[in-house]
């Protein structure tokens, strides 16, 4: 057993009313099949000053083929992923750059993107609860970025 964390960066995309969330793939070793903020793991080639940030933004431009603006921390927590790992998951608040429109680009991570509502996530059927406490302090965290 190890005593380092791998550390996974989340985005909380928010427009209108909605947050952009996936399905991630069923070839996923966590979480296949469940929904899901866009994000990923930090890795080695993300930025050496605002690492975390740097990853988010990396992350997403991969996987769904667009720029996002960090525009504040939400939480961060931890689990023990299916191989044992020690895993801290960072949460972001972002919002797309340019006008861009998000798709899959990493079908091997995301089978489809969908924007819903707070309640809609809440009571969507693979939506899990580990979702809904950084959903809920994104939620408060947009309303004042985004209602002011």
């Amino acid at each position: 057993m190890t005593n380092h964390f791998a550390i996974n960066t989340e985005a909380a995309i928010y427009k209108d009313g909605k947050w952009l969330v996936g399905i991630r793939s069923e070839k996923e070793s966590e979480g296949a099949g469940l929904l899901a903020f866009v994000g990923g793991t930090v890795d080695h080639s993300d930025a050496l000053v605002d690492i975390l940030e740097s990853a988010v933004i990396r992350e997403v431009k991969e996987e769904i083929g667009v720029k996002i603006k960090v525009l504040d921390f939400v939480n961060s927590s931890s689990f023990v992923s299916k191989k044992g790992n020690h895993v801290i998951n960072i949460v972001f608040l972002c919002e797309i750059e340019d006008g861009g429109v998000p798709k899959v680009v990493s079908e091997d991570e995301m089978d489809s993107l969908l924007w819903l509502t707070t309640d809609e996530i809440i009571n969507y059927p693979n939506s899990p609860k580990w979702l809904w406490e950084s959903l809920r302090k994104a939620d408060e965290l947009a309303q004042k970025f985004f209602n002011s």
